[in-house]
């Protein structure tokens, strides 16, 4: 039967598969313990995908010849083709105990190592591999991949490294060496070898997501958009791709296309938390709240504990007038990261601490504290003392109505531990107070004073006499994904209307800026403060001498609302929750009127509406 045999392995050598198994299967016929027969065909059904049979096979062979280094290693990559991971790592740890020297056991071990999530022993594996073959190219790439796992990321630098001076279009080497440099904070060098990776294979899809992502990562989705499309072209289920796709469109406020992409992510693997979350977002940014509160719930039902999700549901519901949710669950907004860590007091939850004190600290930007100082004066009613930390700019401004109130004012940067009984912050105190609707929103207005030295300051200085007298302020602090901004040439049909002195209230003005305000035809009437505006109880006092206020979405416009002032706020498609939906009246300031955008980035028609209702205001 040996030459039968032979004649088998001759035609599996050759790539004939189907004559190898005839002749291995009439071998064993003959001879049912032909140890050779046995573990061939066992390679073979290997090869065929067949894995719980050649592991059959080899394991009987392996009875039959249990010395044998070369069985045991095949028994072993059946065992991991099944899965079963710990038994194939005995059987390749047999095979080095029979021939130490077995580079291609110490290989498998590794990938087994890997396999199982054992970074660390498939480290060792891959090393000792090196030592007897040094210039396996693969084993050095998947050495790099243990290091990497590891987060030995230069380390693994230098694997890939030795792998691509090896074979020098190795396409993996070079998308492992790409994501190793960008762990290392090497950016363009990530690129680069993404690239490299995709020259060498044209339709990698690993190398096309890594430097779609990276180019979004890094502020560039633009960029990105090819690599991402090419991706999921490629691997039409490939839910993350869908993923970075949407991800990057919606980087770019292109909200609808992101929404059809997420959307597809989550049809392919609906756990896919973050991807329901993002298309929540997506769906908040053009206004669809109920659907974004269906996106948010799907993310929290997979991850209970994800504090974006929590706190965009928050977000939604305050939009839509829900304050009995949407308060508890904006909580969540100190639980994220960048949130500022809280003091080691006791938290606050609205009861009575007569003679003890209560420490309540602002958070987030100016516009929030302003808007919720309203608050501090309720709270202050309830405890023995109220110390008020609030930003340096504010102080000047808050510090009348903190006396009044007989709270005591400090500012954020002094550094002097404030030695209280307890603390909440203040975007809490409605929650804490109970003011959980939208009706029990303390909404009497003035309800901060201007210091009597600022309005001294500031008096008899703000164009001439016979004119109505309109601040405005365009612009707030810019972010990503900044919707309240609205360029300065826009604003022309503000600017030509007749019998109107406008005060520009922003802090700072670009050179564009000022260029393109001083070659307006009613330039004269457009008067710039910068440089004047130390803090807010100077745009405090110029505020409290206008007639009115024109402003996006930004702190100036919650100054205005705070001292009483008509105010007309020019709002974004998709507004801030505060600004409610849809309405053009404001629960926070009732001497406000929003106008909103009809659709997303559209500024004319709001200007225009704006001029419309200013021009119809009686002299």
């Amino acid at each position: 039967m040996d030459t039968v045999f032979a004649r088998g392995f001759a035609a599996h050598r050759d790539g004939r598969l189907t004559d190898a198994e005839r002749d291995y299967q009439a071998a064993l016929a003959a001879e049912p313990h032909h140890v050779d027969a046995l573990h061939y065909l066992g390679v073979l059904r290997h090869q065929q995908g067949q894995h719980a049979e050649a592991a059959e096979l080899v394991r009987r062979a392996v009875d039959l010849r249990p010395t044998d280094a070369g069985l045991q290693l095949n028994l072993g990559n059946a065992l991991k083709a099944l899965g079963r991971l710990d038994d194939a790592i005995e059987r390749f740890r047999n095979a080095l105990t029979l021939a130490p020297g077995f580079p291609l056991a110490q290989y498998n071990l590794g990938n087994a190592y890997t396999a199982a999530g054992r970074h660390e022993d498939a480290a060792d594996a891959f090393e000792k591999a090196l030592r007897l073959q040094p210039n396996d190219a693969a084993a050095w790439n998947n050495f790099g991949n243990s290091l990497s796992a590891l987060q030995r990321f230069k380390d693994a630098a230098q694997a890939f490294r030795r792998a691509l001076a090896l074979r020098p279009r190795h396409a993996g080497a070079h998308n492992n060496l790409g994501m190793a440099l960008n762990a290392l904070g090497d950016t363009l060098g990530a690129i680069a070898h993404f690239r490299a990776a995709l020259d060498a294979e044209p339709n990698y899809v690993a190398a096309h997501f890594n430097l779609g992502n990276l180019l979004e990562t890094h502020g560039h989705p633009e960029d990105a958009l090819p690599a991402l499309q090419k991706a999921v072209a490629l691997h039409p289920h490939f839910a993350p791709g869908y993923f970075g796709l949407g991800h990057a469109l919606a980087k770019l406020g292109r909200h609808d296309d992101a929404i059809a992409h997420f959307e597809r992510a989550v049809g392919l693997d609906p756990k896919y938390g973050v991807a329901w979350l993002c298309l929540g977002n997506a769906r908040l940014a053009l206004g669809a709240h109920q659907a974004a509160l269906r996106a948010f719930d799907e993310a929290l039902r997979i991850d209970p504990s994800m504090p974006a999700a929590h706190l965009n549901r928050a977000l939604a519901l305050l939009a839509i007038g829900d304050y009995a949710r949407g308060l508890a669950g904006y909580e969540w907004r100190l639980q994220t990261p960048g949130s500022e860590p809280p003091p080691r007091l006791p938290r606050w939850n609205g009861e009575p601490m007569p003679g003890r004190t209560l420490l309540v600290r602002a958070e987030q930007g100016f516009g929030d504290t302003l808007q919720f100082a309203r608050f501090v004066p309720f709270a202050a009613k309830l405890a023995g003392k109220l110390v008020l930390e609030v930003q340096p700019a504010l102080v000047p401004l808050l510090a009348p109505a903190a006396h009044a109130a007989r709270v005591e004012l400090k500012s954020k940067s002094d550094g002097v531990p404030v030695h209280a009984d307890a603390f909440c912050p203040l975007l809490s105190l409605p929650l804490a107070l109970g003011m959980t609707e939208l009706d029990a929103i303390p909404a009497r207005a003035p309800y901060l004073v201007v210091p009597a030295e600022y309005r001294r300051k500031w008096r008899g200085s703000i164009g001439g006499q016979h004119k109505r007298k309109i601040g405005i302020a365009w612009s707030g602090r810019m972010q990503p994904g900044e919707t309240r901004s609205i360029p300065v040439a826009e604003l022309a049909p503000l600017f030509a209307l007749e019998g109107i002195d406008w005060v520009v209230l922003q802090p700072f003005v670009t050179g564009r800026e000022r260029d393109l305000l001083g070659a307006h035809p009613n330039a004269a009437s457009i008067h710039l403060l910068e440089n004047r505006l130390e803090n807010f109880a100077d745009t405090g006092a110029i505020v409290d001498r206008l007639d009115a206020v024109v402003s996006v979405d930004t702190s100036v416009a919650h100054l205005a609302g705070a001292l009483g002032k008509p105010l007309w706020v020019m709002l974004p498609f998709a507004a801030d929750w505060r600004w409610g939906i849809g309405s053009a009246e404001c629960a926070w300031y009732p001497g406000a009127r929003l106008v909103r955008q009809r659709a997303p980035g559209q500024w004319r028609e709001v200007i225009d509406d704006t001029a419309a209702a200013l021009a119809a205001l009686p002299e």
